[in-house]
């Protein structure tokens, strides 16, 4: 199991810092900026899907910037057709401190489609994520064990049920 980061270039400090925690939890994830292979492609759209459909989850960071990338969209829809576990870190900034901040005015700053899914708005969330993440590694090793989950050519192969039940404890949790 792994995470796949997903944000824009100008997000690229809040990233190393998700990162590092995931290190410092012994979490594996996919981060572009460690791997070769998406700074030396021609095809960095073939790197994308199958790092996406090698991970079971993925972490959209998102901030007003985002509205200008291309990719982070694109990654999210990867991860939802492949029934990846999906969440959104929403970056505080200067001009925009999201900590504390109700549900409904994230429902302003946050496109409605990433409203489906958990998402994250500060350090203790990220820490929440890490704990229903680690519950998750036990369910998708039973899933697996049961043959409800396989890899066939490097791809994890997830169920939609098993997702939502990720989402939603997520949900409860933040």
């Amino acid at each position: 199991m792994s995470v796949f980061i997903s944000y824009r270039h100008t997000d690229r400090n809040t990233a190393a810092q998700i990162a590092r925690e995931f290190d410092a939890n012994n979490i594996k994830y996919y981060f572009d900026v460690t791997d070769d292979e998406s700074r030396s492609t021609e095809d960095i759209t073939e790197v994308i899907t199958k790092n996406i459909k090698k991970s079971t989850h993925l972490l959209a960071i998102v901030s007003p910037s985002t509205t200008g990338s291309w990719w982070v969209p694109f990654e999210i829809g990867q991860a939802t057709i492949s029934n990846r576990r999906i969440c959104s870190y929403a970056v505080k900034n200067s001009s925009l401190n999201l900590s504390g901040m109700s549900f409904s005015f994230l429902k302003g700053f946050l496109p409605e489609y990433l409203q489906k899914w958990p998402i994250l708005v500060s350090r203790i969330d990220l820490h929440k994520f890490i704990e229903q993440y680690k519950l998750d590694t036990i369910t998708v090793s039973t899933e697996s064990a049961r043959g409800g989950i396989f890899e066939s050519q490097n791809e994890k192969v997830l169920t939609k049920a098993g997702a939502s039940n990720f989402h939603q404890s997520l949900k409860r949790e933040l």
